[in-house]
């Protein structure tokens, strides 16, 4: 993970975020110790530095679960506005190389001279100017939101009350536009996919007094 400033009103605060989206590996080491539930599908791609995929916004609560456990940090998912300010790594354009998808800079539908249909490994791609990879493109990333079209859903809602949860950073499936770090769509959290994967943020001790 990589200490990074979010510094994003109103979350005023540093945080650890995963430097890559989880990986099956990073999954199995949690299904091995039987916190996680054994993920076994990867759509024919491959596993290893690949995100994990075909896991639920649910999945994801119980893997950040063991992480914390392990570390002795409070790990979660991100929130939206800190996937965003992650995403953005202090730039002010569409992407953090700039306003066009460019080429060979992601893994979506049109960001190089053909598309990929499958994710790719971690590091297939740049990293952003905060040392973080695939924040755009390569498979979606579930947030913590609850989905709410003008973006006032509440952070932390139990699912029943609220199934619907955002996701961020489009996909290899999708243009370039769902990559944008403002981009958002949502997906059922009780239900994974092949387009879906998690990134983990995790909260640094409190400086001892």
């Amino acid at each position: 993970m990589i200490m990074i400033p979010i510094g994003a009103s109103p979350e005023q605060l540093n945080l650890y975020v995963s430097h890559s989206e989880i990986s099956f590996d990073d999954w199995a080491k949690c299904s091995q110790n039987g916190k996680c539930r054994p993920v076994s599908d990867d759509h024919g791609w491959g596993k290893g530095l690949r995100p994990v995929i075909n896991v639920s916004w649910e999945d994801a609560q119980a893997f950040a679960r063991w992480v914390s456990a392990r570390s002795g940090l409070t790990c979660r998912l991100p929130s939206e506005r800190e996937w965003e300010a992650a995403a953005r790594a202090g730039t002010d354009t569409a992407f953090w190389w700039g306003d066009e998808p460019g080429a060979n800079l992601a893994n979506c539908r049109d960001c190089g001279p053909a598309p990929i249909y499958g994710s790719l490994p971690a590091g297939s791609f740049p990293a952003n100017p905060w040392g973080l990879l695939d924040m755009n493109g390569n498979v979606w990333e579930w947030v913590q939101d609850c989905w709410s079209a003008d973006r006032s859903g509440p952070i932390d809602q139990d699912l029943a009350a609220c199934p619907q949860r955002v996701i961020k950073g489009g996909s290899w499936y999708y243009y370039s536009a769902n990559a944008r770090w403002n981009a958002r769509a949502k997906n059922d959290g009780r239900l994974g996919s092949y387009n879906i994967g998690i990134r983990l943020v995790c909260e640094p001790p409190a400086p001892r007094r």
